[in-house]
């Protein structure tokens, strides 16, 4: 009787030794997916994009992803894991796996903190992402981090020499020249830079989303009618207006995010000179509408549309 309580108490103990193991491995292998489901989150906006439908696939205990992802966790076994788990993890990958070269990617949790208004033909550059356009052969949107003392060249010729880099790489030569790109060499786009520049200094960072409308116009006594170039022999769309969402993210103490939006029209005006920026603001929304993109996606704080505060800066 007293051999076959020994037989059964260690068979218990091999059990519990069992389960454990499975337990503690389990757990290990959730946190190194959650490693390299970061990893790739920082590096992949499509990856970025969809990570909240990744979360309950890699993941067999409970855990706040988005507080350890973004840092906000103060749980004490979260910063455990992060610390013990996630070191151990970097250590035996360096150990048992070849190292590959490192290459250069920002991190996008700082790139599109946001979020993304749409996920079509993403391209990630060095310091901004884009959306491309199949259909138009143009950008949909790009988005920008400023960051502290930030100037941008503008420029009022007509030929669009001093034209910011990036504007002439996304827009002006997808578009096929800057003649299309009319809205980059008015005086008002101008303001809406230094605006822009005064914003970044003021909170230290802000995004910037820019972007084409195609709106149809309208003359007396005509139908409502859409302008098209010839390029390569194919009829593109020329933008009627470009818009501009900013979302200024304060640095200060006892400050929340907000946004705003303006929409320009894409022809030469005389009149820019006279014109005030506030003017051109509008609501997100009929960006949205318009543009068919989503700016609210994604966000990790509540974003206000404020018209007053733009008017009185």
């Amino acid at each position: 009787m007293a051999l076959i309580d020994e037989n059964a108490q260690q068979c218990l103990y091999y059990a519990v030794a069992g389960f454990m193991g499975f337990v503690c491995g389990a757990y290990c292998q959730q946190e190194m997916s959650i490693r390299q489901l970061f990893g790739m989150i920082r590096s992949d906006p499509y990856v970025f994009h969809q990570r909240k439908k990744l979360y309950p696939i890699l993941s067999t205990f409970r855990t706040d992803h988005e507080a350890r992802l973004w840092r906000r966790s103060t749980c004490i076994s979260d910063k455990i894991r992060n610390c013990l788990i996630f070191s151990m993890y970097d250590t035996i990958s360096s150990l048992l796996f070849d190292k590959k070269p490192p290459i250069y990617t920002p991190d996008l949790l700082d790139l599109i903190k946001y979020g993304l208004p749409s996920a079509e033909n993403l391209y990630v550059h060095k310091d901004y992402i884009v959306s491309q356009d199949l259909r138009t052969n143009a950008p949909k949107w790009i988005c920008e981090h400023l960051k502290g003392n930030f100037s941008r060249l503008t420029s009022t010729d007509s030929e669009g020499d001093s034209l910011h880099l990036r504007y002439n790489d996304v827009f002006v030569l997808s578009c096929g020249g800057t003649r299309h790109c009319k809205a980059f060499q008015r005086e008002i786009w101008r303001k809406l830079e230094q605006h822009v520049g005064r914003m970044t200094e003021k909170y230290g960072s802000v995004y910037a989303y820019t972007g084409p409308m195609y709106l149809p116009t309208r003359v007396p006594g005509e139908e409502w009618s859409l302008e098209y170039q010839i390029v390569d022999w194919i009829p593109l769309p020329v933008p009627s207006h470009y818009f501009k969402v900013l979302i200024l993210d304060p640095k200060l103490p006892d400050t929340t995010p907000y946004m705003e939006g303006y929409i320009i029209e894409n022809k030469n005006n005389t009149t820019d000179s006279n014109c005030e920026l506030h003017k051109h603001l509008c609501d997100i929304a009929e960006i949205e509408r318009h543009a068919g993109l989503r700016f609210f996606d994604g966000m990790q704080s509540v974003v206000r549309f404020e018209k007053e505060k733009c008017k009185s800066d």
